[in-house]
């Protein structure tokens, strides 16, 4: 077994021949849900071996010292601008050599690495990952060249999904405080898109307030419902105080309103104290339609059946030819004949 002495001016030249990194990858992400977030952990495992390739450490282990971090440059760079993470300088880590063989799970505070991995790894897709060596603690070599982390560890987004943090989709900036950001990436991108399964029977979208009751509810029939969870109609609003349910307003202050009473009547209101028709027809009709024909003209009140004053006076139609006023006592007091003579 060769015996390393790193330290000296030679120490460069030396470590470049004696350790080369015969292979590298990152095994699954393990992540752990906590109260203060999901810390992320990569798997690392390496071999290191000498220049004529055997390999380092003793069969029951030798320790030796890593520094990791995370490059946005595959050579080079400097610490201020090209170092991602850690945002200090990176303290080292011991562990031991078997037969060539380390594992370390770069991230894991709990069991004595010393940095968390914190870094949001959906800010850039090219980075690289350094490793520095050293078999006293005190004069460390880096491996060269840096690694290329590659698909995987990007899998520790899928924390950020059930986790705490801000997730973003279509762009690398949450918007705002946003817990879920989606952005098109295009003028024709769909930003998201919801199917239902076949013979859906589940709604499929809800939002919930914070006790879990339905604030807005689309169900498998394409009906949606504000305020309830059995939507029976493409738009369904439900209060059970007799208040306004939908407003539309021109300002904050200047709007019209429509509500249903506990009576199951419609009632309108506006602030500007008028109902009005532009260039239309209202049709009072008992049976769905009246009989008579659109009128020519617009502007018109058509009635089926009366037309009731407030102080209970009634002007009624009574046949195809003759309208009848009525008093209060249902006595007639003024007759209209289109077949009478004068």
């Amino acid at each position: 077994m060769v015996k390393l002495n790193l330290m000296g001016s030679n120490i460069k030249k030396i470590l470049c021949l004696l350790f080369l990194l015969l292979f590298f990858f990152f095994n699954s992400i393990n992540t752990a849900l906590a109260a203060v977030g999901i810390p992320s952990i990569i798997s690392y495992q390496g071999r290191l071996a000498d220049a004529s390739g055997d390999l380092l450490g003793s069969s029951a282990g030798t320790t030796y010292y890593f520094k990791f971090s995370i490059w946005n440059v595959a050579t080079g760079g400097t610490s201020g601008t090209n170092r991602l993470w850690p945002t200090t300088d990176p303290s080292s880590f011991a562990t031991s050599v078997r037969q060539g063989v380390f594992n370390v799970n770069i991230g894991d505070t709990a069991n004595g690495f010393p940095h968390t991995l914190d870094y949001n790894f959906n800010t850039s897709s090219d980075i690289y990952l350094q490793i520095e060596v050293s078999s006293d603690d005190a004069s460390f070599q880096t491996l060269s060249p840096r690694q290329r982390i590659s698909a995987a560890p990007f899998a520790r987004l899928s924390g950020a999904v059930s986790g705490t943090g801000q997730s973003s989709f279509g762009t690398t900036t949450p918007l705002g405080a946003s817990v879920v950001s989606i952005e098109a990436t295009s003028t024709q991108s769909i930003g998201l898109t919801i199917r239902a399964a076949l013979s859906q029977i589940a709604d499929l979208f809800q939002i919930q307030d914070s006790t879990g009751a339905n604030l807005f509810v689309v169900n498998s029939s394409g009906y949606v419902g504000v305020g309830t969870t059995t939507p029976n109609r493409k738009l369904n609003l439900l209060d059970v105080n007799s208040v306004p349910q939908l407003r539309l307003s021109q300002t904050g202050a200047v709007y019209g309103e429509f509500y249903a009473d506990s009576a199951g009547d419609v009632r309108l209101s506006s602030t500007g104290g008028n109902l009005r028709g532009n260039d239309e027809n209202l049709w009072v009709c008992s049976g769905g339609s009246c009989g008579v024909e659109t009128p020519v003209t617009k502007g018109n009140i058509i009635v089926e059946t009366a037309v009731i004053f407030d102080n209970k006076f009634k002007l009624k139609q009574i046949d195809a030819s003759t309208t009848i006023m009525y008093d209060t006592t249902d006595s007639v007091i003024l007759e209209f004949d289109e077949a009478g003579g004068p």
